[in-house]
């Protein structure tokens, strides 16, 4: 076996025969992560494209991957400090989930990354089998999210409350959001009116939550926030109901929300409160994504399953 660069038409091909609801059509999937990219989440910011490796043997293809130059986020210097940039191991693929086909794959990677100047890489992997292969060729996770989705097409079965309008923001809501999102999660992240149209939930005539709404991707960025104050009294229901009617007019058949956990190896509460949120209003868990790096001290790390934090989530 040998690893060789190989091109995007390759190791779309190769996805072909991936039994995974999210790639139906492989091409379409690609972009809708490219698309994803103006996140910074570990597993789908954007970077830039260094390629694609194939494992090959007798010139079939028995495995595939993407790399990646990317940028460290602010919220990352824990796990990768002194670093600016790095390198990014996404969508692996095998045929036969080998850690002799891994580490192969990833030892070129290593080789690659170098060669550009990125001394350490990270990888993010979303299928449960390619786990404990990871921390067998050496690495271990240090950062978790979930992919939430649902489909346009059937109703969320948390009603909204009737008092809530919901209405596009202005150049001048700037303030309304940032105060909404300091009071929902403690900081602010300004839209980008590249990617987001921003929506505001008013109760009695009072800004009380927020949306950004991403057409390109179906995805609610950074997710819905509700004024600390104002929450369980169903404004958050009533902006998903909002932004799943807004999706379906747009042509999704999925709505989408990413949320980044804050801890490993135990369950964060406010991770239990956001994850209650939206499992309650039907969403469905799609991916477990784990970001993995190379550790100088590397220790064993047990991270509960995500039917753990489930079956723990309050009504």
């Amino acid at each position: 076996m040998k690893v060789v660069r190989i091109g995007v038409e390759e190791f779309s091909e190769f996805l072909q025969g991936v039994d995974d609801p999210l790639i139906q059509d492989p091409e379409t999937y690609l972009r809708w992560l490219d698309k994803l990219g103006s996140l910074p989440v570990f597993w789908c910011s954007g970077g830039v494209g260094l390629g694609y490796l194939g494992l090959k043997e007798g010139g079939r293809l028995l495995g595939a991957l993407k790399l990646l130059r990317v940028r460290v986020f602010f919220y990352e210097g824990g796990a990768w400090r002194g670093v600016k940039e790095r390198g990014e191991v996404r969508e692996v693929f095998l045929s036969e989930w080998k850690p002799e086909n891994l580490s192969l794959l990833l030892t070129k990677a290593a080789d690659l990354f170098s060669g550009h100047g990125l001394s350490v890489f990270g990888v993010s992997e979303w299928k449960p089998e390619a786990w404990s292969l990871l921390e067998r060729c050496g690495l271990s996770p240090y950062a978790r999210s979930v992919l939430i989705g649902w489909e346009t097409g059937k109703p969320i079965p948390k009603e909204g409350n009737p008092r809530v309008s919901i209405r596009p923001a202005s150049r001048s809501s700037l303030g309304e959001l940032r105060r909404i999102q300091r009071e929902s999660w403690g900081f602010f992240i300004p839209p980008n009116p590249k990617y987001h149209r921003v929506f505001i939930a008013y109760l009695d005539g009072q800004a009380v939550g927020s949306i950004y709404l991403n057409p390109l991707t179906g995805n609610i960025d950074y997710g819905v926030h509700v004024a600390a104050k104002f929450q369980r009294r169903r404004i958050g229901a009533a902006l998903l109901r909002f932004a799943q009617q807004y999706f379906k007019k747009h042509g999704f058949r999925q709505m989408y929300v990413i949320r980044v956990l804050r801890a490993l190896g135990k369950v964060n509460e406010a991770d239990r409160t956001a994850l209650s949120f939206y499992l309650n209003c039907g969403g469905r868990i799609l991916r477990e994504y784990r970001g993995f790096r190379v550790k100088v001290r590397r220790r064993r790390l047990r991270i509960p399953p995500l039917k753990e934090f489930i079956n723990q989530l309050p009504e």
